[in-house]
């Protein structure tokens, strides 16, 4: 009989880039330019893609939440492909992102005021997938010691779905998101968690 096993990733990984090294390279550009005028230009063209990096990882993020509920419902079932496993936690490390990302939204409404003349606040669905996604993060320990389904620890204000979503949480993900990379549609899966 063969062991029951689960994917840690089911294929996230093969369309994320670093929201930092985007941002900060967005930023450098901007920042070239002496002349007010062109700096409100620059960050204009930009800012479709800030937006845009900022969509991509928020749903990046709630998908780890919804694929992490999924996993933790294969009892017993080993986890396969956690590159993390024995290796020493570090929380800054490991909460680089999450924390850059959501210090970012804070200035970000400066800047679009400042460069843009509008307004900018972060939707509180996406606010509220960064806290809970930074408590799973931490309460995992960067998965160091997560061998099994039985090993990731779920934050409490998730919801514990039925069967029925579980498989729809599944069939989303391996089905339309990882073959599509397109992460919106997470977004459809968020109330059967959250």
């Amino acid at each position: 009989m063969s062991k029951k096993t689960v994917l840690f990733d089911p294929g996230y990984g093969n369309y994320l880039t670093s929201f930092i090294s985007n941002i900060e390279y967005m930023y450098a550009e901007v920042n070239k330019f002496k002349n007010l005028g062109q700096k409100k230009f620059k960050f204009k063209t930009f800012y479709p893609q800030i937006n845009e990096l900022l969509d991509q990882n928020t749903a990046f993020y709630l998908g780890c939440l919804l694929w992490a509920t999924y996993v933790s419902s294969q009892k017993g079932a080993e986890l396969v492909g956690n590159k993390s496993i024995g290796l020493e936690y570090n929380e800054d490390v490991e909460l680089e992102e999450i924390n850059y990302m959501s210090e970012f939204v804070k200035w970000l409404g400066k800047d679009t005021k400042y460069y843009l003349n509008i307004d900018y606040k972060l939707p509180e669905e996406k606010a509220q997938v960064l806290e809970i996604y930074k408590e799973f993060a931490q309460l995992n320990r960067g998965f160091v010691d997560s061998k099994t389904a039985d090993d990731i620890k779920l934050p409490y204000v998730l919801k514990n779905p039925k069967d029925a979503d579980i498989k729809k949480i599944y069939d989303t993900i391996t089905k339309e998101v990882v073959m599509s990379g397109d992460f919106s549609k997470l977004w459809e899966l968020k109330d059967l968690i959250i």
